[in-house]
């Protein structure tokens, strides 16, 4: 079979995604594009004839790039496509909105490079009674159109016949340029290197008309030439010559629009319009909004929960009882099984339990994107947004945040001003990820019981409050400005498809485990051996006498305003090995909690059954299951959340007796949320803004983190002893006061320069560049 690559290309909400899914399924990888923090997606299927490679390419409006700051999108597609790379494009178009898609699809036909329009959603098109040709549609754009719903699958065959037998494209003047602007054209072309493909040399040359800043440092002509041309132009249309351009495309769009279908007869989605007057309610936007974010804790906690049994009981019986079993039958010594069985075991058993919260909270995620709440939530909260002095955009990445940091900080390039992106990426870090929420997860069924599903919701929604304090004192000190005004376009509502939901759940969560996997399993083991042996290098019969407990026990003192007891010096080895990933204060704590239930509980090698174990780990977890969808949990969701806090053995137990009070515990989560982002949060903001803004962002985190979860406390616990509190809340406050006076007067001083990449920096992506 033959090797082929497709480029697979189309505006915002056209469902590329769901296509996308709908032919690679789960053979997909995911990495960066070269030089820039966005990512690509490559998959692999297959055709009668060929072995084909799908790319996907960013969604974009069009193919001009304005601004290095705002059109990193089209700069990314407009050189994937001009690299040769791709054999043919796959332009997805989104039938209900045909004129505004065929702008792009206009470029792409203009540039000559083979082409095949997918017309998707079909199903929604016919239900606002819009009827089109497909054949005068091909006939028109000369090249082949497939009618799709992808959805449903529908249409994926014939698409796949299509690649087949799609033969090499033929230039077509499909747009009516006046002659004055082809004479200008045709000069630049005359400027360009002979040896590029005379198409190419006229699409770049309209592409420098428009103003397109990649297509003029690809083409290498003098930007003097170019601005005579445009002063040209516009001395005799008397328009801008980006305006003239424009204008004959839409001219085109229009006689193609009038005669393959009957668009003026559109009637409005009115599904969409009757929920869009209650979610788009002013007063019941937010409401709402907040409601949805805690159904998907609720679910993630109750049903990720209930599964939990399978994953938790059955790793542990098998990686750490397992592992305790082979040192105990092959006679090793106790510190070696100890630490096969607290480092690699723990590690394993960390990560393991951590797979069915995260991965329903990633199919919720993927369910609100997909059926087009997420683009509403961001409508809701402009408001809000715009009295930090953002627009309601930047909530987008933010949301993005839930899931994980490093794409909310990346996402932030969306935004048109850097004082915007800046603010943005400020804030992006308290929103709690999906990291965050297997930490949640542990201590909300070890203290909090029926509780937990609304405890793990008011740290996110503590996050989100941070967030915003952070973006309000960020504007009326060092970063004054307002906002931009915000356009967003809202898709219609639909039910989304079951295949594409599973498959981004799984790709996001698969990420998640290997990501969390290699960094867990090896913290697990080196801090498995610094807890076996002392500074001298001799194994310890305690692990109080270890060097890791020796270290952590001078640091410990520091977090005592925030309930962390000076015999708990695990909680701050939790804290600090999560600054590497978040995920590693579960594996952490569950390798030094168990370490010390393994010294003080013996293993009973002689009665231990592997079969017997994990047949009570599938009994449990079945259990769970029934009792979840109860009548009884039905009605009080949150009672299914309760059934592992109640566990008085195992590291849970530990560290229950280890913080000794539900405060104390509160009060770490709350420093958990906020304090420093992980390493891979940190890179991505030293690479978006620079490190001076990295250093301040980690700053920021300790001191809120700090002061906040001190002042919990300390609130919390003042009749035990009001004097010490008052002193301590005091101080606190005092300090962040000083804080926020200094940043006021440092506003002269800072410069709002973000890291930009130029349109060769980002485009020299290869089929090798991911990683």
């Amino acid at each position: 079979m033959k090797a082929l690559t497709i480029g697979l290309i189309g505006n915002p909400n056209a469902g590329k995604t769901t296509l996308f899914n709908q032919l690679t399924g789960a053979r997909q990888r995911v990495g960066n594009w070269a030089g820039v923090t966005v990512e690509r997606k490559e998959g692999h299927f297959t055709t009668a004839q060929h072995q084909v490679t799908l790319v996907d390419l960013p969604g974009t409006y069009s193919l001009t790039t304005i601004s290095e700051q705002t059109s990193l999108d089209e700069q990314i597609a407009c050189h994937y496509i001009l690299s040769g790379e791709a054999d043919l494009l796959i332009n997805v178009i989104d039938a209900a909105n045909l004129e505004r898609n065929l702008y792009l699809t206009l470029q792409l036909v203009e540039l000559g490079i083979p082409c095949i329009v997918a017309l998707n959603m079909l199903d929604i098109a016919k239900s606002q009674h819009i009827d089109i040709d497909i054949s005068a549609l091909s006939q028109q754009l000369g090249c082949p159109v497939i009618p799709l719903v992808s959805t449903r699958g529908q249409g994926i065959n014939e698409l796949k016949t299509c690649i087949d037998a799609l033969q090499p494209a033929t230039f077509r003047a499909l747009v009516n340029y006046p002659p004055v602007l082809l004479a200008e054209v045709e000069k630049l072309v005359q400027a360009m290197p002979e040896s590029w493909p005379t198409q190419q040399r006229r699409w770049l040359a309209l592409q420098i008309l428009e103003g397109d800043i990649y297509s003029l440092a690809r083409a290498g002509i003098a930007p003097s030439q170019v601005e005579q041309a445009r002063l040209h132009l516009r001395e005799n249309q008397h328009e801008d010559p980006e305006l003239v351009i424009a204008d004959a495309r839409y001219q085109s769009i229009a006689r193609i629009c009038d005669i393959v279908g009957n668009s003026q007869q559109a009637e409005p989605n009115r599904l969409t319009l009757a929920l869009d007057k209650v979610i788009l309610n002013r007063w019941l936007g937010v409401p709402i909004f907040l409601f949805v974010m805690y159904l998907m804790f609720v679910l993630a906690i109750n049903i990720g929960g209930a599964l939990q049994p399978i994953f938790d009981i059955g790793s542990a019986t098998i990686f750490i009882q397992g592992l305790q079993w082979v040192g105990y039958t092959l006679h090793f010594p106790q510190w070696l099984t100890i630490f096969l069985a607290q480092g690699v075991g723990g590690g394993i058993n960390t990560v393991l339990p951590l797979v069915p919260q995260i991965g329903m909270m990633y199919l919720f995620l993927s369910f609100l994107e997909d059926s087009g709440y997420m683009a509403r939530a961001a409508f809701v909260m402009d408001r809000l947004m715009q009295a930090l002095g953002l627009p309601g955009k930047s909530f987008v990445p933010l949301i993005v945040g839930f899931g994980c940091n490093v794409p909310s900080i990346m996402g932030a390039r969306t935004l048109d001003a850097q004082r915007e992106r800046l603010i943005t990426i400020m804030m992006a870090p308290f929103m709690s990820c999906g990291a965050r929420l297997a930490i949640f997860a542990v201590f909300a069924a070890a203290f909090f019981g029926q509780d937990g599903a609304s405890i793990v919701f008011s740290l996110y929604l503590l996050g989100i409050v941070v967030a915003i304090l952070t973006g309000l004192v960020l504007k009326h000190t060092i970063m004054r400005g307002e906002a931009s005004p915000f356009v967003m376009e809202l898709p219609v509502y639909h039910v989304p498809h079951l295949k594409s939901l599973l498959l981004q759940a799984w790709q996001r969560l698969k990420g998640f485990v290997l990501r969390a996997g290699k960094v867990i399993v090896i913290a697990s083991i080196f801090i498995g051996g610094l807890n076996s042996f002392s500074f001298s290098g001799k194994a310890v019969d305690s692990i109080n006498d270890s060097a890791l407990a020796s270290v952590s026990k001078v640091l410990t003192p520091l977090l005592t305003p925030m309930g962390v007891h000076s015999d708990n010096w695990q909680a701050t080895v939790g804290l600090v090995t999560g600054a590497m990933a978040k995920e590693v204060v579960v594996g952490t704590l569950n390798t030094l909690y168990t370490a010390e239930q393994i010294k003080n509980e013996p293993f009973d090698a002689e009665n231990f059954n592997l079969l017997s174990e994990l047949a009570g780990a599938a009994e449990t977890t079945w259990q769970g299951l029934k009792e979840t969808f109860s009548l009884s949990v039905l009605s009080n969701p949150i009672e299914a959340s309760k059934g592992e806090g109640e566990m008085a053995a195992g590291s849970m137990g530990m560290m229950s007796s280890k913080f000794g009070s539900s405060i104390a515990a509160y009060s770490y989560l709350i420093f958990v949320l906020l304090y420093v982002p992980c390493v891979s949060v940190m890179g991505a903001i030293a690479r978006e803004t620079s490190r001076g803004w990295m250093t301040f962002s980690i700053l920021w985190g300790l001191n809120v983190a700090y002061s906040l979860a001190t002042l919990f406390y300390q609130v919390a616990t003042i009749r035990e002893h009001p004097q010490q509190s008052l002193t301590i809340i005091a101080l606190v406050i005092v300090v962040n006061v000083l804080i926020i006076f200094g940043l006021r007067r440092a506003r002269s001083r800072v410069t709002m320069r973000l890291q930009n990449s130029t349109p060769a920096s980002c485009c020299q992506s290869s089929g090798n560049d991911c990683h």
